[in-house]
């Protein structure tokens, strides 16, 4: 039973999640059941936390596999998702896991597809964003707010992750020129301080080869 409606339910269930309160979450629940948790999207991300925190694991991927969730929600949801792999592992196993053993368990016990659309993932970038990033760049590599704005509506990203990849792109494309640059600037330089060094070897052979002779000459 709740006493609360479900616009209330809703932004009470955002702020705490927003505030990874797991606790408060377990008691609010435990106040009023499970049977509101499909009014809103937010209140079904919410009680999903409600579970990791209190260790609810097998519920927790049940819930998450059974729901219809939107996409906007899969990334926190597939957080959720691997880290109770990981805890539930953890405490099977009375130590921590190591990055192998994480990866190894991240491989073994994908997301389901109703919080994954089967693309993986690198630094948080889809490989069909990525792939539409690099074709985009090919033809304008200074894309304007607005284009951003059409290559988020395309891609899903935000205008920072946006903004943000075209720099380092652009980084990374002048870095490769120099360092060619300077490579053949190092190797010159490096030329011309022998043969300088060779130049004053001759000179000091010269000039200590010339009062040598002299002596000769006049000794006979």
């Amino acid at each position: 039973m709740t006493f609360y409606s479900p616009e209330q339910l809703d932004a009470i269930c955002t702020a705490l999640y927003q505030a990874r309160d797991g606790a408060q979450l377990i008691f609010l629940f435990n106040q009023i059941g499970d049977s509101y948790i499909w009014q809103s999207q937010n209140i079904a991300l919410a009680y999903i936390y409600a579970l990791y925190h209190s260790e609810s694991f097998d519920r927790l991927f049940d819930i998450i596999a059974q729901g219809k969730f939107h996409e906007r929600y899969y990334k926190d949801l597939q957080d959720i998702w691997y880290k109770a792999r990981y805890k539930e592992n953890e405490t099977k196993r009375g130590k921590e896991l190591g990055a192998v053993e994480k990866y190894r368990l991240r491989r073994k016990y994908p997301p389901p597809s109703s919080i994954w659309d089967g693309q993986e993932t690198v630094y948080s970038f889809k490989e069909t964003s990525r792939k539409y990033l690099k074709q985009y760049y090919l033809q304008n590599q200074y894309p304007t707010m607005e284009q951003k704005r059409d290559i988020s509506r395309v891609t899903g990203l935000e205008i920072t992750q946006i903004s943000n990849w075209f720099k380092n792109r652009r980084q990374r494309a002048k870095s490769v020129i120099p360092s060619n640059g300077n490579g053949n600037s190092c190797q010159m330089n490096s030329n011309i301080s022998l043969n300088l060094q060779r130049i004053q070897q001759l000179h000091l052979q010269a000039a200590y080869s010339i009062p040598r002779l002299s002596k000769v000459i006049l000794m006979s």
